[in-house]
Formats: C-alpha cells, sequence, structure tokens
C-alpha cells in the first residue's frame, strides 16, 4: 500500500499532466516532446532492453525469496528500485567510459548518505495534507538554489531558500523521530530491514546486466562505424575486434575515430594484431596523461622554467590558451559585424560558461582594444605570475604573447609579439598542455 508521501507524489504527477492535457498552449508545446519520447522508448530495441532488465532482476528477485530475503510485502519497494533506480542506471550506464563508472553510479544509488536519510525519512511521512505543500514548496527551493548562480543579484534569495530547505531538512528529521518512537511498538523490525536490504542489495545485482548494455553498445557503435568506412567488413575481423576488446567498456569506449585504421583489417588475426596495438598504444598515453598529471602537481609553485624555456608551474595553461583562442576566434567573426572594429565588452559573454576551460569563475581574462578599435589583445596572469596572452592588428592576424608582465604595446608593434604565422612560437604556447588521452 501506498504512504501519504507516495500518494501526494502520485497526486502532483496526476496534477500535472491535466494540466497540460486541458491547457491548448501547453499541449501544443510539450504533446509533440512526449509522442517522440513514448516513441523511442517503445523501439524494438529499447524495449527489448528493458524487457531483458526487468527479467535480470525478477531472476535475482527469485533468488532472494528461496534465501528469504524477499517476500510479497516487498513488491512496490521493489518497483520503485526497478523504475526509480534501474532504468535510470540504463541510461547513465551508455555513457559510462567504465565499468568502475557503473559502479561508482550503483554504489551512489545504493549505498550513499542521501540514500539512508530518504529511506529513514519515508518512515513516517507527514499527512497526506502536509505532504501535498511539502512537496512544491522543497521543489520550488530547490530550483531556486541551482538556478541562483546563473541569476545576477540572487545571492540573498539562495541563501535565504537555502536556510529553508535546511531547516525544513531538520523538521523532517525530528519528525520521523517522534513517530518512529510513538509507534516504536507496531513496528515489524525485520520487515524495515527487509525494505532496506532490497534498496541495496538489488542495485547491486544489477551490475553485470548493465555492464552488459554499455559494453553491447559501445561495440555495436564502433562496428558501425567501421562498416561505413569500410563496405562489407569480414566477420571474421570484427569478431577479432570483439575479441581484441576482451568484453571491456573500457576498450570499446576508447577506440575512437584515431584507430579507424582497424576498419581495414581482412581476417581476423589482422584485426587481432591492430587491436593489440590499439591497447598498447591507450596504455602508452594514459602513461603519460598520468606523467603530465603528476607534473602538474609535482611542479605546482616552482618558479623557472625548463630547458626549452617553457615555464614549469603549468597549472591552467591549458585552458588559458583554449579560452584565448576562442576570443580569437569570436573577434575575427564580429570584425565586419561590428564596422571593422574589434570588441573589448564581451568577455564573459564568449567565455561562458568558463568552466569548460577549468578556469574559476572570476577568470582574470582581460580584453583590450586600441582607441580606434582596429588593434585589441587578451591577456590573463597565470597561477605562477606569467602573464599569456593574444592578439591581432587585423582580421586574420594571430600574435601570441608570453612574458613576466602584462602587456604595454600592441600586436605587431614590439617584440614581445610574436606573430604565430611568420615565427617559432614561444615556447609557453608551443607547449602541448592538454590531455594525451
Amino acid at each position: 500500500m501506498l504512504n501519504n508521501r507516495e500518494l501526494a507524489t502520485l497526486t502532483w504527477v496526476a496534477a500535472v499532466v491535466l494540466v497540460v492535457v486541458a491547457v491548448p498552449r501547453l499541449r501544443r508545446t510539450i504533446g509533440p516532446s512526449v509522442r517522440d519520447l513514448l516513441r523511442n522508448l517503445a523501439h524494438r530495441k529499447v524495449a527489448g532492453v528493458f524487457a531483458l532488465f526487468v527479467l535480470w532482476c525478477a531472476l535475482w528477485v527469485w533468488l532472494a525469496s528461496l534465501v528469504r530475503l524477499w517476500d510479497w510485502s516487498l513488491v512496490k519497494d521493489t518497483l520503485f528500485v526497478v523504475v526509480g533506480v534501474g532504468f535510470p542506471l540504463i541510461f547513465r550506464s551508455l555513457n559510462a567510459k567504465t565499468g568502475v563508472d557503473i559502479a561508482r553510479q550503483i554504489r551512489t544509488e545504493a549505498l550513499s548518505l542521501s540514500v539512508f536519510f530518504a529511506f529513514y525519512l519515508n518512515f513516517s511521512p507527514l499527512p497526506f495534507w502536509g505532504e501535498l505543500i511539502l512537496q512544491p514548496a522543497v521543489v520550488l527551493l530547490t530550483v531556486v538554489i541551482g538556478l541562483g548562480p546563473r541569476i545576477e543579484r540572487s545571492g540573498p534569495l539562495v541563501s535565504c531558500s537555502s536556510v529553508v530547505l535546511g531547516l525544513v531538512g531538520v523538521g523532517l528529521i525530528v519528525w520521523t523521530a517522534v513517530q518512529t518512537a510513538v509507534n516504536w511498538a507496531d513496528l515489524d523490525g525485520w520487515n524495515v530491514v527487509l525494505q532496506f536490504a532490497v534498496s541495496v542489495w538489488l542495485p547491486l545485482a544489477m551490475f553485470p546486466f548493465l555492464y552488459g548494455i554499455a559494453f553491447y553498445s559501445a561495440a555495436e557503435s564502433l562496428l558501425h562505424r567501421f562498416s561505413i568506412l569500410r563496405e562489407g567488413m569480414p566477420v571474421s575481423a570484427r569478431l577479432g575486434v570483439i575479441i581484441g576488446l576482451r568484453f571491456s567498456v573500457r576498450w570499446a569506449k576508447a577506440l575512437n575515430g584515431r584507430y579507424n585504421s582497424i576498419a581495414a583489417s581482412t581476417s581476423f588475426r589482422e584485426a587481432l594484431g591492430k587491436m593489440r596495438e590499439f591497447r598498447e598504444d591507450i596504455e602508452r598515453r594514459e602513461a603519460l596523461e598520468r606523467q603530465r598529471l603528476d607534473d602538474l602537481r609535482g611542479f605546482a609553485g616552482e618558479p623557472g622554467v625548463d630547458g626549452t624555456g617553457a615555464q614549469l608551474d603549468r597549472r591552467e595553461f591549458h585552458g588559458t590558451k583554449q579560452a584565448l583562442r576562442w576570443i580569437h576566434v569570436t573577434q575575427a567573426g564580429r570584425f565586419e559585424q561590428r564596422g571593422n572594429q574589434f570588441w573589448d565588452d564581451l568577455t564573459d559573454m564568449m567565455l561562458r560558461p568558463v568552466s569548460k576551460y577549468g578556469l574559476p569563475e572570476d577568470h582574470g581574462i582581460v580584453v583590450e582594444t586600441t582607441p580606434d578599435k582596429g588593434k585589441w589583445r587578451a591577456w590573463r596572469r597565470m597561477p605562477n605570475g606569467s602573464v599569456l596572452g593574444i592578439g591581432a592588428a587585423g582580421r586574420f592576424g594571430e600574435y601570441f604573447y608570453a612574458e613576466p608582465q602584462a602587456p604595454t604595446s600592441w600586436p605587431g608593434d614590439g617584440p614581445e609579439w610574436v606573430d604565430s604565422a611568420r615565427a617559432a612560437w614561444p615556447p609557453d604556447w608551443d607547449r602541448n598542455d592538454g590531455s594525451r588521452l
């Protein structure tokens, strides 16, 4: 039987559905998306995966019943785990890069502190009317907190919402504790243990299925790519590719376009050989990436340069160079639109979101133009104190800057600005600071 919290949730869901159906504008806006979603879920392959998943979970439920870890009183809890936890995990596992990622996702759903907290609070829901009021209020507060950083001057509202949400959490903890103590005599301890257990062991039992689906999806995708690159790839070569993947999600996800030459394999043995070279190359790249990350940590705060003249402390160099070069692209793209003038007032808009460059929100990138806006420069002071810059004296020019101090001259006006098309790049610009993977 559903408790008050679950009934309130279903009531709100039904209310939202009725509103969407009743309001023509909402129906026209949301209806096509819902129909597309249902059509995609009804696709033969997708529906087949969900059906197999349900059978997999049913098998584990049957095995659990044999050892008295499951009985029919747990049907509702089991359905919530399968639908509410398992179905989303299927989609997330398809994006996982390794089996460890899948295991981490399952651990979050089965063993995280939030799972214990949610289970505890579900002991004693509020009265039905209380849940009807509480649930939309919690959703609203959560949305405000989530969207707050994207809205200017929203700090006080976000802070207030956080405090209110915290008080709600404390109130629910106290309410649950009191109600549990009052109704302790009526509590079936063993049933409570079984309810919690099914929310733990059933997600853990999903791992083999989720791993298999993730591998199958990745392998099917890369074989499809190979079939496009080379029509009629022999079955034996395809088998060699699959065996060469060693049924590993990690290898299947790592086999990107860099290794498309494997599609030219004409035999099982040739495909196996190329797959071995692929794995060795990935191992080599991962070793280089580990070394790069170790160097980033090891040389943090270290003054001086290496034998090539590049700074030893290279924190945020990669992201800074990416951001500066994107500014160069946008300057060239808007030059004619602005009457053959460069901009100096669009930095934050052009870099949004700055997190994609691995830089802090207060990124410190400065964009400046000459009074006639015919030249521009952009620069940033790095964590080690040095300065990286980029600029141009015309739409298609590109000058690099790497000096201890911020620039005071303009691209093309001094030797500190290096024309990227005509001279060797400064060592700090020439160094590849990106991932080796």
